[in-house]
């Protein structure tokens, strides 16, 4: 389990070309999904960028309870966003400097109010995509004729449509034996998990709770690796012992169905309001 870049092949009979699938392990989520349907919105850009860099524990979303103001005797529910253990020695990519530039380990933001200031800091979805392709190095991937510039499209050329199809195919598979595995071989689903990193959010089959029965497992590895998978920063996370990593992931997972309000200013939201926190 030293080399995160293995491929978890789960002894299918479909051989993969382990080059293309190799790259998956290296791809963050919203650059997969972009390969997986170039017609994928913003918002869910934002939403799979921001779910990684929670993850990976550079930021942390949580509610907490506050007064509204001083002489509010009432406390109220807020979501709150902060930087996390690992923000001073992450190195974001451009795209993801949306999130991490705006905030600092002194200050912390309510979520709609930090969500909304990113939404309208990016110009607009073509751009925000251009750049997720530059930063992870998709370029070749892409097509980028002078139509595409005109008309703000984004496509795959055949390279990209190789390395969709096999990700797509190999995610599929994962979809539908990863609940087996996580019950019957939790070292090896732990391996698969660890491989796919932030990609786990792709997959439709993955109920949160079930990453619990990964905590024997994942406390394991890591005492018996010196060398271990440093760059899964969310291993402490997850073995921690008064942390509930399924339930916080439904909590986020929960907010995220109704955050398409926050980007919406016709939707009746509250935009502005005055709570005793960081703007």
């Amino acid at each position: 389990m030293k080399n995160t870049h293995s491929i978890v092949s789960f002894n299918f009979n479909t051989k993969f070309d382990d080059t293309v699938i190799n790259q998956l392990s290296k791809l963050k989520p919203a650059g997969t999904q972009l390969l997986l349907d170039t017609k994928t919105d913003l918002i869910e850009l934002l939403k799979l960028t921001l779910f990684d860099l929670s993850l990976k524990q550079v930021l942390i979303i949580k509610k907490v309870l506050k007064r509204a103001h001083a002489r509010d005797p009432h406390l109220r529910e807020y979501v709150i966003v902060e930087t996390g253990k690992n923000f001073a020695t992450y190195n974001p990519n451009g795209f993801e400097t949306y999130f991490t530039e705006r905030i600092d380990e002194d200050t912390y933001f309510q979520l709609k109010v930090y969500i909304r200031e990113i939404y309208k800091e990016i110009t607009s979805e073509y751009k925000y995509k251009k750049e997720i392709i530059k930063d992870l190095k998709l370029n070749d991937h892409f097509k980028n004729g002078f139509i595409s510039f005109i008309f703000s499209s984004i496509s795959t050329n055949q390279k990209g449509e190789k390395l969709k199809n096999n990700i797509a195919e190999y995610l599929h598979l994962v979809d539908e034996n990863i609940a087996n595995l996580i019950e019957n071989n939790p070292n090896e689903a732990l391996e698969l998990v660890i491989f796919l990193k932030g990609n786990i959010f792709l997959l439709k089959n993955l109920k949160f709770e079930l990453l619990e029965k990964l905590k024997t497992a994942s406390i394991t590895s890591k005492s018996n690796n010196t060398e271990f998978i440093d760059d899964w920063f969310w291993i402490d996370f997850m073995t921690g012992s008064d942390i509930s990593f399924s339930d916080l992931l439904s909590d986020i997972s929960e907010m995220f169905d109704s955050i398409d309000d926050y980007f919406s200013i016709d939707s009746g939201g509250d935009w502005d309001v005055d709570v005793d926190i960081d703007f």
